[in-house]
């Protein structure tokens, strides 16, 4: 039993490992099959992108509150009752508009006095310049100083002025000139004097002419100014008639009487209220016009009396220069003895006048009248001669003083007004009628609006992109439909740090109308720092850190990936520009930080 049992149990055993054996390689190519099922299905599920053409455009954003050019509180500079409040919350102001007006009566005292005290010690300051003397004496005293200063020049002169030996030496030309003319008479004196006797002659031609047709306008002015006062006077007459007759019977004059087309009987034919206006208004304007021509006719009158007048005055002043002119010419054609005998002797005459005029008074007036001149002098110094320097310091030092407190009376009067120092809107209003002011609380608080900006902070890579100058976009999340252009008006030149983090202060000025911007609003800045147009971009989440750089993972055929290493450009926060490493069409994969498939380094467009 032995002998033949073992054998089988071996075979038994033998057989059982080998199915084992076989079972298990079964299992292991089932899983092996499973495992490289599951990684081609992992291969197939990856989400790829192609590396694609476009354009980009890099900006840097922010964030920050909407803050106003200018907001101040305005406070009192001096205490007070409140008399007047100009204005309320939300009013449009202007630079220097009154706000608010403080009692301000005890101030306006208070300058009358500082006024008075200063003119006091201006007085005393030039009394103390000027001497004691009282402005009577002062001017009597530069009375006779002025007198005697005249009686000075009289002497000097012989009481001739030099206008006066001008006149006598222009005097003696003319009459030298005569004499000559009459002694030796040149062709030019004849043809001169001839022709002012023809001149003279077509003078009074001319004048009896313009002077006659004067007068006959005039003339005729006058009658058609009587014509027109008589229809007046007619017009006016008619139309009192009118009126009395209205006043007395209320009928119409012109038509007194109208017949009833149903009875036939005849009666007053009654004017209303709106026709008796009319007569009334005719009546007045009729004697406003008679009034009127009166006043035509009566200056038309004056004008024909003064036109009479002037036609006989004109036509003698021109007869006169006409007979002078051939006196004058007759003189110088057949002079007789008599006209020379007397040219000659205004010769002498106005020789003799220059040379009395010339010689002035004589040295004994001249002695006198200067020792008199010294004597006012003397007499008006010893009047205002100044105190010593002491005492002109004193009086100094007061009038100084006494202007000083003028100017901080006037000063604290000033501030008893509170106005604007700039353009804006009232935002809040501390105060009301009859309310006691003091200097510690502000009574308006006022805020420019004409020019808005942003304050936000930027790290150091973004503000090294942005420049002064550059060109913004403005948004306000509560705002849907609100945006504005901007400006960069200010960059920090120093950081801030905070916790360890250095940012920059980079200022946004923006106008802006819209009510609907509040200051203190959150606004959203975007700068656009650089654009570029068909450049080669894949998504920012396609790229991996490498280093310094960046790298893309690149798949293969069998389902595994590769890193690429490549060179970016610009970014908008969801594109990178691809200037190396990379070539337009090439697929890599859009989100490989969520795969797990094998990755070899290298390939063609690895390193």
């Amino acid at each position: 039993m032995a002998t033949t049992t073992l054998p089988r149990r071996e075979g038994i055993n033998r057989g059982r490992w080998i199915g084992g054996g076989i079972a298990l390689i079964v299992i292991m190519i089932g899983a092996a099959l499973l495992i490289n099922s599951r990684r081609s299905g992992a291969a197939t599920q990856v989400a790829t992108t192609s590396a694609t053409r476009g354009n980009i455009v890099a900006s840097v954003s922010g964030t920050g509150s909407v803050a106003a050019a200018q907001t101040l509180d305005l406070p009192f500079q001096t205490n007070g009752i409140a008399t007047e409040v100009l204005v309320k919350e939300g009013d449009q102001v202007q630079a220097g508009q009154v706000l608010v007006r403080l009692d301000d009566r005890d101030l306006q005292l208070q300058v009358s006095n500082a006024q008075a005290s200063l003119q006091s010690a201006q007085a005393r300051l030039a009394q103390a310049q000027q001497g004691n003397a009282t402005p009577e004496d002062l001017a009597a005293s530069q009375a006779s100083v002025a007198n005697a200063q005249a009686q000075l020049e009289k002497a000097h002169t012989g009481n001739t002025t030099a206008a006066d030996i001008a006149g006598a030496a222009a005097a003696l030309r003319a009459a030298q000139a005569k004499l000559d003319a009459l002694k030796n008479p040149s062709p030019a004196d004849i043809s001169q004097a001839q022709l002012k006797v023809t001149q003279a002659q077509n003078g009074l031609d001319s004048t009896r002419t313009s002077a006659s047709a004067t007068k006959t306008n005039a003339e005729l002015s006058m009658r058609q100014a009587a014509d027109a006062l008589t229809k007046a006077q007619a017009s006016y007459a008619t139309a009192k008639q009118n009126w009395d007759y209205v006043q007395e019977t209320g009928a119409d004059p012109t038509n007194p009487k109208r017949t009833d087309p149903t009875s036939g009987k005849s009666t007053k034919n009654k004017l209303n209220d709106v026709q008796k206006r009319q007569y009334a208004e005719t009546f007045v304007q009729a004697e406003a016009t008679m009034h009127s021509a009166e006043k035509d006719l009566t200056q038309a009158q004056v004008t024909y009396d003064k036109a009479r007048q002037d036609e006989i005055t004109q036509i003698r002043d021109a007869e006169a220069q006409l007979a002078d002119a051939q006196q004058q010419l007759d003189a110088l054609s057949n002079p007789t003895s008599n006209d020379l005998v007397q040219a000659q002797a205004s010769v002498d005459q106005a020789r003799a006048t220059l040379q009395k005029q010339r010689q002035g008074g004589t040295k004994a007036d001249v002695t006198a009248a200067q020792a008199n001149v010294d004597q006012a002098q003397a007499n008006l110094a010893k009047l205002t001669a100044p105190a010593t320097a002491t005492d002109l310091q004193v009086q100094q030092a007061s009038v100084a003083q006494a202007q000083q407190a003028l100017k901080q009376a006037q000063l604290k009067l000033e501030q008893a007004t509170l106005t604007a120092p700039f353009a804006g809107i009232v935002t809040a209003v501390n105060i009301s009628r009859g309310s006691s002011v003091s200097t510690s609380a502000a009574a308006v608080s006022l805020i420019d609006r004409s020019t808005l900006h942003v304050d936000m902070a930027l790290s150091e890579n973004d503000v090294a992109r942005v420049a002064a100058g550059q060109p913004v976009t403005l948004t306000i999340d509560a705002l849907s439909d609100w945006t504005a252009k901007g400006t960069i008006s200010y960059i920090a030149p120093a950081a801030t740090t905070t916790n360890g983090v250095v940012t920059y202060l980079v200022r946004v000025g923006f106008p802006d109308n819209d009510t609907r911007v509040k200051v203190g609003m959150t606004a959203n800045v975007r700068i656009v720092t650089a654009t570029k147009e068909k450049v080669l971009l894949v998504p920012n989440t396609a790229l991996l850190p490498n280093g310094a750089g960046h790298a893309v993972q690149v798949p293969n055929a069998d389902g595994s990936t590769r890193e690429v290493d490549v060179q970016t450009g610009l970014t908008d926060g969801s594109e990178t520009e691809i200037v190396g490493g990379l070539k337009e069409g090439d697929r890599v994969i859009a989100n490989p930080g969520t795969t797990s498939t094998s990755t070899q380094r290298g390939g063609p467009f690895g390193r």
